[in-house]
């Protein structure tokens, strides 16, 4: 798929999951789950796995927590490296989206700020909030992403008509996913 990306030149497009990709979570949902009274490792933090750790009502509170609680949504950080090569695909001119499954637009707009993330990097040119899986394959076939990030397999395995899809795996749980893993964002940058 290395060779495969950069073939393409001025063809490819790239799309970003938000929360896992961008946005690392681990340490809020190790929190999150003592609130929950759950022991989990921070292995288990990734949400294709932590979500079959407990009842689907107490993961939805969960997610609730972690997404909406203004005491955990700006605790997250951004992933390291993540400012540095966006910068470098600002420059090299190659479009690039963030689409993200979030409900409530406006809080995720103010993690991004909070982040320093939102407009510098993303904006409303650029970043697209959807409802489901198949809302990001529909937004990937109308934005044209050739080259799709994100961090759940489930969802890659919604984007249907994204050609190249690449599960960001920065924990290295996923050893038998049918995606290339990647584990960083200096990983994104080799591909770019």
């Amino acid at each position: 798929m290395l060779i495969e990306m950069k073939a393409q030149g001025d063809k490819k497009i790239i799309g970003f999951d938000m929360d896992g990709v961008v946005l690392d979570h681990t340490e809020n949902k190790l929190l999150l789950a003592k609130k929950f009274n759950l022991k989990i490792k921070k292995e288990e933090t990734p949400s294709d796995l932590i979500r079959h750790l407990m009842p689907l009502s107490v993961y939805r509170k969960f997610q609730i927590d972690l997404n909406d609680n203004p005491k955990f949504r700006c605790l997250c950080a951004v992933m390291p490296g993540t400012k540095q090569i966006l910068r470098r695909i600002i420059k090299s001119e190659v479009p690039y989206f963030l689409v993200s499954r979030r409900k409530k637009e406006r809080a995720a707009i103010k993690i991004l700020k909070y982040h320093g993330l939102w407009p510098k990097y993303f904006n409303k040119n650029n970043a697209y909030f959807v409802i489901t899986p198949e809302d990001k394959n529909k937004k990937a076939v109308e934005l044209g992403i050739t080259h799709y990030f994100d961090d759940q397999q489930t969802i890659l395995d919604k984007l249907v008509n994204v050609k190249n899809k690449f599960l960001f795996d920065h924990l290295g749980v996923f050893k038998n996913s049918p995606y290339r893993r990647i584990k960083s964002w200096k990983e994104i940058a080799r591909l770019i």
